[in-house]
């Protein structure tokens, strides 16, 4: 086990009081570890203590992850260990589902998990009154390890997460947040909205000192201090930890004709080509396709992305859907310009594994900046042209200071803030309080994501993910009703349960970011949306989806 999943949980210092009931210290944590460093271990471990008994402290453990990929890879990991995982996200699969959070180790999504604490009951679409209080039951009584929740860096996103986290903070929930490129800004916000708890900041490092440059610390021991963030403390720990990385030459391309070369020159090397848009990816496939390269991206059907990832193949062209919780390695790797956060994590794909002592990265200074921020951008290209020689983006104190540099603060949505912090503390709102801001926000996590299949799904496999705007502009209309796959329930008078079926019905959407998560009634029945239906011709199994 690694030293720093061993340190917190020698801090957390779980210890048995009498035949299966153990008691934890309180304390939270944030912690910056590299990436691959194996931060779902410490949930498993965790998970693994909860199957002998319960603590004082919580009586399950909630994992959110930012997409349904990781936190299917989560799920199968914890399967193999005998851990008896549950999983709860909008159209999870029904085998593993824990609609009320009340399963020992949960693994669900930040928009699943915001949504439930925030009374919209996800597993029970029907119910508007009471039965929202048991997911907030399974969360108040839970641990809760936010991971990579440096993607929460958008205005909802963020606003939410901040909220999200003071609320349980002053509900005694024990939290853990981890992140290999968390910013100061965004450590010192979070440290501040658990203000009044035991909070540790638990970095790795090769030398004692590197995690606390810059920030408003004094040293109680070697790797221990005491550190402080306006009125508000915290301890920061360092654990040394010599982790062995290969060295990344990094290199700088200029011109799309230079990518080429540096591909075509290097066909025979396991490769990873890594681009900012959906559109520029299959471009680029399909001027490379006489190397016979594999395209992963976004708008794949997800069985078919699995798929694709497990694919062996030499050169593999994709987009940011890899960046996070995929287990694959290169050698080389090409990458489009992005900011500093979105750098480290590709590079945690390049010689994930150590297989060699030395590999190479180059980044393509396209001049082009969607989708994220251009100052951010450019500096990050000007600081690596300067440190390229002296930095390793795989170790979070040596790349630390860039990302402190660079990262923009994010700001808070004050309105929404209150009233997130309305409805989560007056025992008189529920969730049409909740739909009524969603009717003003559209989401909670600023990812407006509708579902598209080209034919009746037998299974999430069958579906594609995609931005709101776009699953609607392509989706298929008769007259002014969207062809839909939707959930049909039909009460079932002798068992008092419903029964429920997928069927192909015709619904009419004015909205599509309020009426795709409408309960719909139909001839005494009811419906749920799960996919828009497209055109089969605009999918390509070997190019995903055209549009």
């Amino acid at each position: 086990m690694r030293k720093g999943i061993e340190k917190v949980l020698e801090l957390l210092n779980c210890r048995e009081k009498g035949k299966g009931f153990y008691e934890c210290e309180d304390v939270n944590f944030i912690l910056t570890f590299p990436t691959g460093y194996g931060k779902t271990t410490l949930s498993l471990e965790l998970a693994k203590l909860l199957l002998h008994g319960t603590t004082r402290n919580f009586h399950r453990i909630i994992h959110v992850v930012p997409t349904r990929s990781l936190a299917n890879d989560i799920i199968s990991n914890a399967c193999n260990r005998g851990l008896n995982p549950a999983v709860q996200y909008s159209f999870s699969p029904s085998e593993t589902k824990s609609p009320l959070f009340l399963a020992k180790f949960i693994v669900t999504t930040y928009d699943s998990f915001l949504l439930n604490l925030y009374k919209a009951s996800v597993g029970e679409p029907f119910s508007y009154h009471g039965h929202y209080d048991l997911p907030r039951f399974g969360i108040y009584t839970s641990l809760v390890h936010f991971d990579e929740f440096h993607l929460m860096r958008e205005k909802n996103s963020w606003t939410s997460l901040i909220e999200a986290v003071r609320h349980l903070s002053k509900m005694k929930v024990n939290m853990i947040l981890s992140s290999a490129t968390p910013s100061k800004n965004i450590e010192e916000e979070l440290i501040r909205a658990m203000e009044g708890r035991k909070v540790v900041r638990l970095a790795v490092v090769s030398q004692y000192g590197q995690s606390v440059k810059n920030r408003n610390c004094k040293q109680i021991e070697e790797g221990h201090y005491q550190c402080q963030v306006n009125s508000v403390e915290y301890e920061s720990i360092e654990v040394k930890d010599e982790i062995q990385t290969p060295k990344i030459n990094i290199n700088f391309l200029d011109t799309e004709d230079e990518l080429m070369k540096v591909v075509r020159e290097n066909k025979d090397k396991k490769t990873i080509l890594i681009l900012n848009t959906v559109k520029k990816a299959i471009e680029i496939y399909e001027k490379l396709k006489d190397l016979s390269p594999c395209i992963i991206h976004s708008r794949f059907k997800m069985g078919d992305r699995d798929r694709k990832l497990r694919d062996d193949c030499k050169i593999i062209i994709s987009t940011q859907v890899i960046e996070v919780g995929v287990n694959i390695s290169s050698e080389l790797m090409i990458t489009e310009q992005a900011p500093i956060t979105s750098i480290v994590q590709r590079v945690g794909r390049l010689l994930r594994n150590n297989e060699k002592e030395e590999g190479g990265l180059y980044i393509w200074k396209s001049g082009k900046y969607y989708p994220y921020d251009k100052d951010e951008v450019e500096n990050t290209v000007r600081e690596l042209e300067v440190m390229k020689e002296n930095i390793s983006l795989k170790l979070p104190y040596s790349y630390g200071e860039i990302v402190d540099k660079i990262i923009k603060r994010v700001t808070i949505d004050n309105v929404l803030q209150f009233k997130l912090e309305e409805i989560a503390e007056n025992i008189f709102t529920d969730k049409k309080d909740l739909e009524k801001l969603l009717d003003e926000y559209c989401s909670l996590t600023d990812s407006y994501v509708i579902n598209v299949a080209t034919d009746l799904p037998k299974s999430e496999k069958d579906l594609i993910p995609l931005d709101g705007d776009l699953a609607t502009k392509i989706a298929l209309k008769n007259g002014d009703c969207f062809e839909v796959y939707a959930e049909e329930y039909e009460a079932d008078k002798r068992t008092g349960t419903d029964n429920v079926n997928l069927k192909e019905v015709c619904i009419k959407i004015k909205d599509p970011c309020k009426d795709y998560r409408r309960v719909y009634e139909i001839g005494g029945k009811k419906y749920i949306i799960y996919a828009l239906k497209v055109d089969e011709k605009l999918y390509d199994e070997e190019v995903g989806l055209k549009a």
